[in-house]
């Protein structure tokens, strides 16, 4: 696959403030850095949007969870977002590893995902690209969202349901990682009303979230994180990952980079 021309390099100070350090991931869409606030003295994430969408819907958020947008600027012509800079494993890279989940893993992360979607829809935000890549889980099993889309200037109507489809497509790729014989009927029921044809059979945020509940009230502690690490210790095992990819931001994964990070608009 072959990337546009890089854009930075380690140490250039992007809008007079935000000094570059190391490059996280590089796709045909973004090219996405660790960077450090000079002025504010903090970590951030430094998206640059090649392609697509520019995710900044996050940034009218004060939401626990959902990944902040601290600034957007330009560089170069291309738009540029500053963001929060989260440590944590995004769900895709987890469920790339073929680990064998639990229910209550999955009802933990869903629930938790779920959970930041009703907060933002509250305050009138949309996801709108909710899937598996977006979401990160931190070792101790901490649930963030990312890339928030939300509305192009708020002009079109609220549609809470394309974020609904998301959570289907993320809870679809966590039972696939779970033995089929341990899923409990009311999860698989739940699933086939959100791959359903007729729009009635299709719950609403608040319906899915009370779906999860009856195995949710079975689950004590917060034991996501169990897995996590296991999951981390196979990664640096067979080298998947790097000490210095561990902090991993965005989506897309590039198939020409070995570390496993990677980040698309």
């Amino acid at each position: 696959m072959l990337h546009a021309r890089k854009l930075t390099a380690s140490g250039t100070i992007i809008g007079r403030r935000y000094r570059l350090t190391d490059q996280v991931s590089d796709t045909s869409s973004a090219e996405v850095w660790r960077g450090h606030d000079e002025v504010l003295q903090r970590p951030v994430a430094v998206k640059f949007v090649r392609s697509g969408d520019v995710p900044t819907g996050a940034g009218r958020l004060a939401v626990t969870g959902a990944v902040a947008v601290y600034d957007t600027l330009n560089h170069e012509g291309l738009a540029v977002v500053v963001s929060e800079w989260v440590d944590a494993w995004p769900l895709d890279r987890v469920l790339e590893q073929e680990v064998t989940l639990r229910p209550a893993d999955v009802v933990e992360i869903l629930t938790g995902v779920a959970g930041i979607l009703a907060d933002a829809h509250a305050l009138g935000v949309p996801h709108g690209s909710v899937r598996p890549s977006n979401v990160l889980v931190t070792d101790d099993g901490a649930v963030h969202l990312t890339d928030f889309r939300g509305r192009d200037g708020g002009a079109e109507p609220f549609d809470p349901a394309p974020d609904v489809t998301g959570l289907g497509i993320v809870m679809a790729s966590l039972l696939s990682r779970c033995r089929q014989e341990s899923v409990p009927p009311h999860l698989i029921d739940l699933m086939d009303r959100l791959e359903s044809s007729d729009p009635a059979r299709i719950p609403g945020l608040l319906e899915f979230r009370l779906a999860l509940a009856p195995l949710k009230q079975t689950v004590t502690g917060r034991n996501t994180g169990r897995w996590l690490i296991a999951v981390a210790a196979l990664i640096a095992t067979v080298a998947v990952a790097s000490a210095a990819s561990r902090i991993l931001y965005g989506d897309d994964v590039s198939p020409d980079r070995s570390d496993g990070v990677q980040v698309d608009g």
